[in-house]
């Protein structure tokens, strides 16, 4: 057998050996339980408007890509990723939320088909009088702050 004939082979082998192995529906979590991404809280807010804003790690002005205590922002997408363990959410600073409160968005569990850590730790100065009815969630670039599961108009708030 050449050279050439030996290597063909064996990704021949390297191929199928993908394709013998077994693989337990078990390990697997295709089907969820919708009950599983209610929501728990004590406060409810309906009629809530979401927006998205992004780091500007392009800026001068270290406050455009850091939070209300200058720690980094933490996307929705590197959330998804398994990057970082929560996402950063705006609201009105007049509200004066706690630092890291968890919040919960159901609409967004249900499309994401899993429960997202929503914390509160950021403000900006376009929130003032929004009150509950107004959450910036941080999403990783331009593109997507465009899309529409991070920019409802009548999503729920739960404290």
């Amino acid at each position: 057998m050449s050279r050439a004939n030996a290597i063909i082979a064996v990704s021949t082998v390297l191929c199928l050996g993908w394709f013998l192995t077994t693989i337990n529906a078990k390990d697997f979590n295709f089907i969820f339980d919708p009950h599983e991404l209610e929501c728990s809280g004590n406060v409810t807010y309906d009629r809530v408007m979401l927006t998205a804003y992004r780091p500007r790690t392009a800026s001068d002005e270290r406050r455009d890509y850091t939070d209300i205590k200058l720690k980094k922002l933490n996307s929705l997408q590197d959330y998804l990723d398994d990057r970082v363990p929560y996402v950063t959410v705006g609201m009105d600073p007049l509200l004066k939320i706690p630092y890291g409160t968890p919040v919960c968005i159901p609409e967004l569990n249900i499309h994401f088909r899993r429960n997202l850590n929503l914390q509160v730790r950021d403000t900006h100065q376009d929130l003032i009088g929004g009150g509950y009815r107004r959450v910036d969630i941080c999403v990783r670039t331009q593109a997507d702050s465009f899309d529409d599961y991070v920019n409802l108009m009548d999503a729920t708030l739960i404290f």
